[in-house]
């Protein structure tokens, strides 16, 4: 299994309305991201079917149990875009959490070359995915988005997020304004977005 670039989009539960799945993969669609299918064993589902299934899922608050069977998880969603071997989307959440999350997961090694003994991003693919996040904080139910590599780590919380912690630049984010608190040091750039949000760069 390849390592993977990650999309990270939070969402509140108390946000949570009937259609927000559905909204969403409708927008990716508007980006370019073209249905492929669902994933593994449940590749020949459809998109109404994926939707309908997690849509309930969603509304119910289901997460998981540790010695649950995996096929009554949320569907994960398969795309076409840019090219890419893969592109999944699935849905993570706990219960005890306030928020869940939709992640969108990329082979990372097809974002990074190597060029002059140095990795470093492609910088075309990765101005698509940062006009995809600019377009995906647009939804009114977006809390935060952090991207990561593999081994980046964990991702922030927005209660976290709210009491000043950094969250993960990895090479994006976008946060709320009302959380720039955190020191960010001199390599991340910081775009103010529409939506009172704010766009962080660290694409060095």
């Amino acid at each position: 299994m390849p390592a993977y670039f990650s999309i990270d989009v939070s969402i509140r539960k108390k946000d949570i309305y009937e259609g927000i799945y559905a909204d969403f993969i409708g927008l990716l669609q508007e980006e370019g991201l073209k249905f492929a299918g669902g994933y593994m064993e449940f590749m020949d589902e459809s998109l109404e079917e994926i939707i309908s299934w997690n849509e309930k899922k969603l509304m119910e608050d289901f997460a998981i149990g540790d010695d649950e069977h995996y096929s009554h998880d949320y569907r994960q969603a398969c795309f076409d875009y840019r090219g890419f071997s893969e592109v999944r989307m699935f849905i993570l959440n706990v219960t005890e959490d306030d928020e869940f999350n939709f992640i969108i997961a990329i082979p990372e090694d097809e974002l990074i070359q190597l060029k002059d003994g140095k990795f470093s991003y492609k910088l075309d693919v990765m101005a698509d995915i940062k006009q995809l996040i600019v377009k995906i904080w647009g939804l009114e139910c977006v809390a935060a988005i952090q991207t990561t590599l593999e081994l980046s780590g964990e991702t922030t919380s927005v209660n976290d997020l709210e009491k000043g912690k950094s969250p993960m630049i990895v090479p994006f984010a976008i946060i709320p304004e009302k959380c720039m608190n955190a020191d960010l040091g001199d390599r991340v750039s910081i775009t103010y977005i529409a939506g009172e949000g704010v766009l962080l760069e660290d694409i060095q």
